[in-house]
């Protein structure tokens, strides 16, 4: 039944709609600087009340939250020609949600149902990027950021909570040297990266494990939208990844994402994706998901959908619903895995005033875990084994929209959109 519903997903995400309004954009922060510097950007927050119960078990799981989350300044600062870009995200999770946001089936960094804050540093990435004449190109970009494996960051996504997938689909903040190449349709990417995690959102000492990891991810696109990307894009990744000394993995994904008009501008997005964990300890077991998600905005109204099935480790944790609940230690080994079907139905409105975009949203989840491997009872972990969450907030952006995150070099979307206009602009 589950894969009836995420084939019926993508299939809608595709279909033709009828007409109605202009999309809602903001233009993104500009200003020029003395030399011919650039700088462009934008910022974005999103208070919201959650409100997660259990629909049947052996006691009441039911627990309301609030959170400030995704508090983000996004920054580029670029050369004249844009051979050279500083990619600056900052995030202040660490103060406004440092005890995480509760997300039932998300795990990592220490965290487990419950999102972990991100760091201060999201993306601190310096690009240099050789451009050609054919619109291809190549780049190198290092510091701390996105290593080229997976999908897009989930911050810049239609749905308000984080999927299961996260730790498999994406390798964030990272420090790594990222190398990019384009050629007419065709994308290739490798990067050299440190495995280990950072330990809270303001240290710094995963550096020493650069150089432990690896990933590459080949990409494909097929047709062209408004916005001078691939219609349609078809992306493979493998990753190797030293957590530990004694703990290695191999990552998988591949995926294939739809975004462009359909009629009278209006948009339709889409995502299809599947990832795999295979870790090099042959004693150890890996974990698995399959996600699809879409959106159609027309006009104010953006309607969105996502199925997500997931496998993902279980840890030792506290007692209790409390803070400790949430956590697991830091380099704990699994004792076990379950699994997870998410679905996610939302919809947002876009208004705002001159630069402001204000976008409240009402997200519903429908929520079931099973026991996958070792001795674990979701009943006895959770209280219950299906639950029913409510998200309702707002989507804060300030000077600009939401972008394609984790991308650097000639990928960058804030460089390639300076370019499409300076070029239009000749």
């Amino acid at each position: 039944m589950s894969i009836r519903i995420a084939v019926f997903l993508l299939f809608i995400s595709c279909l033709p709609v009828s007409a109605g309004a202009q999309s809602h954009q903001h233009e993104m922060f500009s200003k020029v600087l003395g030399d011919g510097w650039h700088l462009a950007g934008m910022a974005q927050a999103r208070p919201t009340f959650n409100k997660t119960w259990s629909q049947k078990g052996t006691t009441h799981f039911d627990v309301a939250s609030t959170h400030l989350a995704h508090t983000a300044v996004m920054l580029n600062l670029e050369s004249t020609s844009r051979r050279l870009v500083l990619r600056l995200t900052t995030n202040l999770e660490g103060l406004t949600q440092k005890d995480g946001e509760l997300t039932l089936g998300s795990w990592g960094n220490g965290f487990i149902d419950s999102r972990h804050p991100h760091h201060l540093l999201h993306e601190a990435m310096v690009s240099f990027n050789a451009f050609s004449s054919d619109g291809g190109g190549l780049s190198l970009s290092a510091g701390q950021g996105f290593v080229p494996y997976g999908t897009d960051d989930p911050m810049g996504r239609p749905s308000a909570k984080y999927p299961t997938n996260h730790h498999l689909s994406q390798i964030p903040e990272r420090f790594t040297l990222n190398a990019a190449w384009s050629k007419g349709a065709w994308i290739l990417e490798a990067g050299v990266f440190g495995g280990s995690h950072s330990e809270s959102p303001y240290d710094l000492s995963h550096i020493k494990s650069f150089g432990d990891s690896w990933s590459t991810r080949v990409s494909r696109s097929f047709g062209e939208n408004a916005m001078g990307d691939g219609l349609w894009e078809f992306s493979l990744s493998h990753a190797r990844v030293s957590h530990t000394a004694s703990h290695k993995n191999a990552l998988f994904n591949g995926a294939l994402r739809y975004n462009g008009s359909v009629a009278n501008d209006q948009r339709v997005s889409g995502l299809m994706e599947y990832s795999w964990s295979d870790p090099i300890e042959n004693h150890m077991r890996g974990y698995w998901s399959f996600l699809t998600e879409a959106q159609w905005s027309t006009g104010k109204h953006n309607p969105y959908a996502r199925f997500e099935t997931s496998i993902r480790p279980e840890f030792q944790r506290g007692d209790g619903i409390s803070s400790s609940f949430f956590r697991y230690g830091h380099h704990t080994m699994a004792n076990g895995a379950t699994a997870w079907s998410i679905l996610s139905i939302g919809y947002g409105f876009a208004s705002g005033i001159g630069p402001v975009s204000i976008r409240p949203f009402v997200e519903g989840q429908i929520i079931s875990v099973a026991n996958e491997r070792g001795n674990l009872i979701p009943k006895d972990l959770l209280g219950a084994d299906s639950f029913t969450g409510v998200t309702v907030g707002m989507r804060l952006y300030f000077g600009g929209n939401p972008m394609r995150m984790g991308r650097y070099g000639i990928l960058d979307p804030m460089t390639r959109m300076g370019r499409m206009q300076s070029m239009a602009g000749m």
